[in-house]
């Protein structure tokens, strides 16, 4: 962060520079730069002018990059036998390529996957995979990089790694994107520049923003960490949230408070961490013109759950659908049978007109204040939140939602909530208390501007931070 007396703008709204790294299986209209960051800050009137750089490909060219990257690793493998490294939606996603080699198993570091079946395949724990192969293709964009460099500590030459993305899947484009954004830059002489980022290794280099600020030192950069991984100490997350400190002058941590205090005490993985004071947790909201209440629209959906099966998801699906049976539904999620992924929209909609939404964490590594709870939040919506200390850090339960650790005690609520509608209305009406106090556009945006000095020195903060 600056000091007052490098860069203040307290007459003038400042002009803003988008540059949204869309993720693949997301339009621009539907990425989460333009919903959570863009929208809401233009929204609270506190900007100027704008202009808005897209980068990114669409799913059509990552299907293309892997299958020819498939076509040089059969050529590797021929019929030998392979184990898929990720039991996630990329796998499911690009099965279809991935399927091409002769698969014997999926591995994944979730413990709870072991010794089920994905995709007709058993799911292994990642020291078994020697075992099963020599051969192991590894299918994530996001922890590509640091999967690999945990397969080579763990297997040296016994196992054959074999990457689909390496460091730069966009090839020239990376070049394209850069000189569009320096003529930007240049034309435009934008005071803040918001960088929301994509998966840590396909994300444009350092290097390249702090050419950028030496060009145009006065203009502000603001970025954010969607996701984190502390499990993979040689992982591509740990090493892109340094260089990002390296060039920002404001970083977002999005949904982990904790980890962000043991990362400013410099506790592991975090020793090598420099100039954290520059990072704040400050969970982004949504686009007011999609996640808002209608309270005088009858529900559609008396329970749901939204977004893939994932994970330990699975397991509560399957508890829901088991107990509630038609009141129950599962909507959205990325490349299911059956069940294709909800444009924004729609899923805003859906959302507004659920009765009780269920949220769960996904994977045993990393717990999230995941974004489904804002939105449910801005909503109107009763959420049910398996209990984890990084949304307790921003809401108590009650302030629009109510948490649980079990089964039984999800059962329980659900129950008393569709049975007792005054109880049901007071948990919603604290929450859109909570929600207009602390969440609106104009409060969150105007706490970024005032921590980079764009803004009045009044200070808007969060309650529970």
């Amino acid at each position: 962060m600056v000091s007052s007396s490098e860069h203040t703008m307290t007459a003038a709204k400042p002009r803003t520079l988008f540059l949204v790294h869309r993720f693949d299986t997301k339009s621009l209209e539907d990425s989460a730069g333009v919903v959570e960051v863009m929208r809401p800050m233009l929204a609270s009137g506190l900007l100027g002018e704008h202009r808005l750089i897209s980068l990114g490909r669409d799913t059509a060219d990552y299907i293309s990059l892997i299958e020819a990257r498939m076509a040089d690793i059969l050529a590797q493998s021929g019929t030998d036998p392979v184990v898929i490294y990720g039991a996630g939606a990329h796998t499911r996603q690009f099965y279809p390529q991935l399927g091409k080699a002769r698969v014997v198993a999926i591995a994944d570091r979730d413990e709870s996957l072991w010794g089920t079946t994905v995709l007709g395949h058993p799911v292994i724990a990642p020291a078994q995979i020697p075992a099963h192969a020599r051969h192991v293709i590894i299918s994530s964009r996001a922890y590509e990089e640091g999967i690999a460099k945990d397969l080579q500590v763990a297997f040296g030459s016994n196992v054959r790694i074999h990457p689909l993305y390496g460091r730069n899947p966009d090839g020239e484009l990376r070049q394209q994107w850069e000189g569009l954004i320096r003529n930007t830059v240049a034309d435009f002489r934008p005071d803040l520049l918001v960088h929301t980022p994509v998966h840590p290794h396909e994300n444009l280099s350092a290097s390249f923003f702090l050419d950028l600020r030496r060009l145009h030192p006065d203009m502000q950069c603001l970025t954010l960490w969607w996701d984190y991984d502390e499990a993979a100490h040689q992982g591509s997350y740990l090493d892109y949230e340094r260089e990002t400190l390296r060039w920002a002058d404001l970083v977002i941590e999005n949904s982990n408070v904790t980890r962000l205090e043991r990362m400013r005490q410099g506790i592991s993985p975090y020793e090598q961490h420099q100039d954290t004071d520059k990072v704040i947790f400050h969970p982004t909201i949504f686009d007011p013109a999609l996640f808002y209440p209608e309270p005088d629209q009858a529900p559609l959906y008396d329970i749901a759950l939204f977004g893939s099966s994932v994970g330990r998801r699975r397991e509560w699906i399957d508890l829901l659908k088991a107990r509630y049976g038609e009141r129950f539904h599962h909507l959205g999620g990325v490349y299911e049978k059956d069940r294709p992924p909800l444009p924004i929209a729609e899923y805003a909609q859906a959302l507004r007109r659920t009765r009780i939404c269920i949220n769960t964490q996904t994977y045993p590594f990393r717990n999230q204040c995941k974004g489904k709870v804002r939105e449910a939040l801005a909503c109107g919506t009763l959420l049910l939140e398996e209990d984890n200390p990084e949304t307790r850090c921003i809401l108590c339960d009650g302030e629009g939602l109510r948490y649980f650790r079990n089964a039984d005690e999800l059962f329980r609520l659900i129950d008393h909530y569709l049975a007792t509608p005054t109880d049901y209305q007071a948990v919603i009406a604290k929450g859109q208390q909570v929600w207009a106090e602390d969440y609106s556009p104009a409060r969150w945006t105007q706490t970024i501007l005032q921590q980079l000095n764009l803004a009045s020195p009044q200070t808007l903060g969060l309650r529970h931070v």
